[in-house]
């Protein structure tokens, strides 16, 4: 995209709106991580990007995170906590730096690990060779059983491709479980984006929702 038009983009009423709610739903989080953590019941710990925050979607609980805590609630014995370490903006540089040594700094064993990260760096152009890396030493540090996420569409076709070829191929023989995003979120597109036509809004989330409840069925938790 050129200058002018990251310009043009980025002065959108529908691009300005999603993006106020960046700090919002990450205040959001922050209450809710404490509460969380305070209480009992089932842990789940969420690494990721601006989509494990919900952005895009009308509330910081209705993305998938949100939804699929609502699928993990039902029927459960006592409500499932949520302790959401991903931010905005992330890459997966982050998650190895920041949100895998805060994971490992709450001194506990959470129940359930998911990680879906990579699309900023897909659409900021991290070298892909350096990606792919990053990727494999993310799954070498998850927890046995951890969930993690291919690439949804939308993207770099190419190198979302080659990142998920990684996930697909190396994540089981690292005892984790594949939520295949990628499969969940094909056209059709109408309505499943939010103003800004780049994150998913609610109808979007939930084939990510549906994505990780998927690989859920197949056994995903921690150690």
């Amino acid at each position: 995209m050129s200058v002018l038009g990251s310009v043009v983009r980025a002065l959108h009423p529908g691009v300005r709106a999603v993006h106020a709610q960046g700090a919002r739903y990450a205040r959001a989080w922050v209450a809710a991580n404490a509460e969380a953590l305070a209480g009992a019941g089932p842990l789940w710990v969420v690494l990721g990007d601006s989509t494990a925050q919900g952005i895009g979607a009308p509330s910081w609980d209705q993305g998938y995170v949100g939804q699929l805590l609502d699928r993990l609630n039902e029927g459960a014995g006592r409500p499932w906590r949520v302790v959401n370490l991903s931010r905005s903006g992330a890459r997966a540089a982050d998650v190895l730096d920041r949100q895998l040594p805060a994971l490992e700094a709450l001194g506990v064993r959470p129940d359930l690990v998911t990680c879906a990260i990579g699309a900023n760096d897909i659409t900021r152009r991290t070298p892909a060779a350096r990606l792919e890396q990053q990727v494999r030493a993310i799954m070498a540090r998850l927890p046995a059983g951890a969930v993690v996420a291919t690439l949804p569409q939308g993207l770099g076709v190419a190198r979302t491709e080659a990142v998920n070829r990684v996930v697909r191929a190396e994540a089981p023989a690292a005892g984790l479980v594949v939520a295949d995003v990628w499969a969940r979120t094909g056209p059709p597109w109408r309505g499943k984006f939010a103003a800004d036509g780049f994150h998913p809004g609610a109808v979007g989330y939930a084939d990510w929702a549906a994505a990780f409840a998927e690989a859920l069925d197949r056994g995903g938790r921690s150690a």
